[in-house]
């Protein structure tokens, strides 16, 4: 599967792709949105292909791909999300991690090691992460908490005034 990690400051991955606990081949598992915002994705690489079509494309509520094991971060300006197979977005707060590897990605955040550290980490324990670590650090709205995002959400519009 992968690795992927956000720190609060870092987004990274790792760049192995395996199928059925063999190394298969290397890919490109961070990509840059349309809208600016960085993804990155664990779970089945044909539905990350679907999903960034879909994210893409807006999200359109009514036209969401069918997804059976796909987990993503998402970074951007709006902050940062994580998204999982009813690809609904939720918010993050604090350092996460997914994939095969992500218990001993959050062990090393938890001992002081940054995304791109923990990512090299979880290679050295998950025999379905490996290959060259990609990262970027995006200019986010990180840490948001989730019921002031909630609150904007369900906000009233304020009357237009003339």
């Amino acid at each position: 599967m992968t690795t992927i990690v956000w720190d609060g400051t870092t987004l990274a991955t790792d760049s192995l792709i395996s199928v059925n606990g063999s190394t298969y081949n290397h890919a490109q598992k961070l990509f840059q949105l349309d809208n600016g915002e960085w993804v990155a994705f664990a779970g089945e690489q044909q539905e990350w292909w679907e999903v960034m079509e879909w994210l893409n494309a807006g999200a359109p509520r009514n036209d969401k791909p069918h997804v059976t094991r796909v987990e993503m971060i998402i970074a951007g300006p709006d902050g940062v999300f994580e998204m999982f197979n009813k690809l609904v977005r939720i918010p993050v707060k604090g350092p996460v991690a997914y994939g095969t590897g992500w218990k001993w990605a959050l062990a090393a955040i938890d001992h002081g090691k940054n995304a791109i550290e923990a990512v090299e980490y979880a290679k050295t324990r998950d025999h379905d992460s490996g290959g060259e670590v990609q990262s970027v650090t995006p200019a986010t709205r990180a840490g948001v908490p989730f019921e002031t995002m909630m609150r904007d959400v369900e906000a009233e519009p304020e009357p237009a005034t003339t």
